[in-house]
């Protein structure tokens, strides 16, 4: 994947992932509550990121 493309794909699932946890924490979404599935994005997100970074080098 270009790192340049998965940079943007990280920032927006860490982005994605802040608003849930911060702004819809007890909103169900299907089988999830707003928080654990914000902190499950913005986690993902930022290994996302990290990735893009180590690839860079």
């Amino acid at each position: 994947m270009n790192p340049a493309l998965q940079t943007l794909l990280g920032l927006a699932l860490l982005v994605a992932g802040a608003v849930l946890a911060l702004g819809f924490p007890e909103q169900e979404l299907g089988w999830f509550r707003g928080r654990p599935l914000g902190l499950v994005l913005a986690a993902v997100g930022v290994l996302d990121l990290a990735e893009a970074q180590w690839r860079r080098r």
